[in-house]
């Protein structure tokens, strides 16, 4: 055990040292090109039981500064009042479109689209889960770029557009955005203002995401490595995804499609690459207590394990050197195997007590590392725009140092939990319960000044 401790030691700080420097060798900000020309862009917004947090969806979509897009919200059997919420904020009527069933899907009992918002569609179908829904989705969308977007993400005024510049890139084949904690954040003047605070587990979501997109994407994208566009701010060619048969129904849909699209680029010898667009931003409501963390981090661990053993063997052949090392070894050896290894470890620790010196020099290196990480994180969040004050960074610095012996750990017992869970085979939506309070949006009522979309005349 203590050899296999070891081992994934090195490795472990292999990996932190590319953490380290790759984001600040590679961490160059894109300046707006407000001019360049709209590619047609579809924003698909899966939604089962969002009767809380739709409206802070669609209102922060009012506020982008994009013409050419559609939105498209699938309705996917929802329980609640979803439908009628709808009804209520967008004024529906029935839409004739006609698609090519080029996916499968369940069936469609309805296509509608907004009197009061042109640009905005409703698909109303069968529960069939997220990935059945995106599928639908995809079919119906008539935009060259396709957005998956969770509806309680709410869009920053500029994402689209630097959607946009991002794939005007022609090696740009798909994408992924920043997702930011929504608690804390609100509009003064027009501004997003940016605050940390809240409870502990939303301060602790707040620094791992600052950390996870701004250190963990930037490096995996510089090394064409991304492992998983987030469901809940991605971009796409739709053509590309009709070509890999869309998502697959399954717990970890987001990072089922990105490897199929890896899987893609290498079967057709592409020089294509999936990037990280930190500049392209949107906020999301993240669980305020622990039994609805609790349940949002078993199922991305489920997700996780299910693609491990699904692409495992197929790893050597069918993917870059790049995704091999950041899927199998710094996703599955670090971030799954060590969770049991280091509970044994510990287990071995307090019955026998041997080795309490190395212990103590292991988590002196790793309180190190997580410092400076956290540092260089910090340090980007506020050099690619955000607002946090002087204040907030201090605090945010303090209480990632505590967090790593707290909520850390919360997270290697998850780990755990969720890689025997996974084998329950449930594949639902694995819903969390959101409150729809928090929002980065002005209470919009009707649209007067807002721009028709040129999808809305087709």
């Amino acid at each position: 055990m203590q050899i296999l401790l070891y081992v994934t030691t090195i490795v472990f700080l292999a990996f932190q040292l590319l953490y380290t420097f790759i984001p600040l060798l590679f961490s160059k900000v894109k300046k707006l090109e407000e001019d360049l020309e709209e590619k047609s862009i579809s924003v698909l917004v899966p939604a089962y039981n969002e009767e809380l947090t739709i409206r802070n969806c669609i209102e922060a979509m009012e506020s982008l500064k994009y013409r050419n897009h559609e939105i498209i919200i699938i309705n996917d059997g929802s329980k609640d009042g979803t439908l009628r919420k709808l009804q209520e904020l967008l004024d529906l009527q029935e839409d004739d479109r006609q698609v090519m069933q080029e996916l499968t899907y369940r069936p469609v009992r309805a296509f509608y689209r907004s009197r009061q918002y042109p640009h905005i569609y409703v698909i109303d179908k069968l529960n069939g889960g997220k990935a059945d829904s995106l599928n639908a989705g995809i079919d119906y969308a008539l935009s060259d770029i396709v957005i998956t977007l969770d509806a309680d993400s709410m869009l920053e005024a500029h994402s689209l557009q630097y959607v946009n510049q991002y794939f005007h890139d022609p090696d740009v084949m798909a994408l992924g955005g920043t997702v930011k904690i929504v608690q804390g954040a609100e509009r003064k003047d027009g501004q997003i203002q940016e605050r940390f605070t809240g409870k502990g587990l939303i301060k602790s979501q707040i620094i791992s995401y600052i950390h996870g997109f701004y250190v963990r994407k930037l490096t995996q994208s510089a090394l064409n490595s991304i492992v998983v566009i987030s469901g809940a701010f991605g971009a796409f060619y739709k053509e590309v995804l009709i070509q890999v048969d869309g998502f697959r129904s399954t717990v970890g849909e987001d990072i089922d499609i990105t490897l199929k699209i890896h899987e893609y680029i290498k079967a057709n010898n592409l020089s294509k690459k999936l990037v990280y667009a930190p500049e392209a931003v949107c906020y999301t409501e993240c669980p305020e207590n622990m039994p609805n963390f609790y349940k949002q981090r078993i199922r991305w661990q489920k997700a996780f394990v299910d693609c491990i053993l699904i692409y495992w063997s197929d790893l050597p052949r069918k993917f870059n050197l790049g995704v091999r090392l950041f899927f199998a070894i710094d996703g599955f050896v670090l971030g799954t195997l060590t969770a049991f290894t280091t509970f044994v470890y510990l287990f071995q620790l307090l019955i026998a007590g041997d080795g309490i010196w190395m212990a103590l020099l292991m988590l002196s290196a790793t309180l190190l590392i997580n410092a400076i990480q956290i540092v260089i994180a910090l340090a980007l969040c506020k050099k690619y725009g955000s607002t946090y004050t002087l204040k907030d960074y201090i605090r945010m610095f303090i209480f990632s140092q505590l967090e790593l012996l707290t909520y850390r750990n919360v997270l290697l017992y998850i780990n755990i939990v969720g890689t025997f869970k996974y084998f329950d085979n449930d594949e639902g939506w694995g819903y969390v319960e959101r409150k729809g309070i928090a929002s980065i949006s002005r209470s919009v009522t009707a649209p007067p000044s807002a721009p028709a979309s040129p999808l809305s005349q087709s």
